[in-house]
């Protein structure tokens, strides 16, 4: 769903035009972000395979269960449990999304059909002016959360978002996302696809278009800042670079 709604704002709005507004936490000569890579393309996030069935799987093969090495789903005591970006939307949040997105874009083509005064100039998206009134794209969805996972031990696969773009630079608050170039270089997720990180100490990340795993306290509280608000926040044990599993 998220990388459906990506695709279908950058389409249509020109995404990469987003804008990539400070935050309480970016200096106020903070860097601008770097391009996004030609051909680049957000990895898709598999779930891992559920420890239960794997167990079950390895008695029918004649495998010993306690021989199986259990990576994933917090099976035994200290492990996080392994989510993936739909598990942090609650049941009803994606058909709710997607009928956001069709109004905002009925509302956008009668706009600027309102402003067309010759067939020639009938084209409702690609003609779209950098910078104009037209060229914009709100952040839609809810910060409606799924409480369950609230104080729960998380693993989550994503993108890292920081809101100081230097080179050189620690992080000890940013942005996790589930799809490349979210909240820079295309329309922010909904707030519950927006996971706001806290790290201590700070992190240095030193290539924001690779996926990480993060690892953490996962909690639902709301934040908000200009490159995109959030519906859960996470204080940070553990990054990793991403592994297919």
């Amino acid at each position: 769903m998220q990388r459906l709604a990506a695709c279908l704002t950058a389409l249509f709005l020109g995404a990469c035009n987003a804008p990539t507004a400070e935050t309480p936490s970016a200096a106020a000569d903070s860097v601008a972000p770097p391009p996004l890579p030609e051909g680049a393309e957000t990895v898709d996030f598999d779930r891992p395979e559920d420890p239960a069935e794997a167990s079950s799987q390895a008695e029918a093969d004649g495998i010993e269960a306690s021989t199986r090495e259990v990576k994933y789903w917090g099976v035994k005591d200290g492990e996080p449990l392994t989510i993936m970006w739909e598990d942090l939307m609650p049941e009803g949040s994606e058909e709710q999304l997607m009928r956001e997105y069709e109004e905002f874009y009925a509302m956008l083509e009668k706009r600027y059909m309102a402003n067309t005064t010759t067939l020639a100039d009938a084209d409702p998206y690609g003609a779209i002016a950098e910078g104009s009134e037209l060229d914009f794209m709100p952040q839609l969805g809810t910060f409606e959360t799924v409480t369950d996972l609230d104080g729960e031990f998380v693993r989550i696969p994503g993108y890292v978002v920081p809101f100081d773009f230097a080179a050189n630079a620690r992080h000890r608050e940013f942005l996790f996302v589930p799809y490349m170039g979210a909240c820079i270089h295309t329309p922010p997720p909904p707030p519950n696809q927006i996971i706001f990180v806290r790290a201590d100490p700070a992190i240095k990340v030193e290539d924001i278009w690779a996926p990480f795993w993060v690892e953490g306290t996962l909690m639902t509280e709301k934040t908000e800042n200009e490159l995109g608000d959030t519906a859960y926040a996470l204080s940070m044990s553990q990054i990793e670079p991403y592994e297919m599993p």
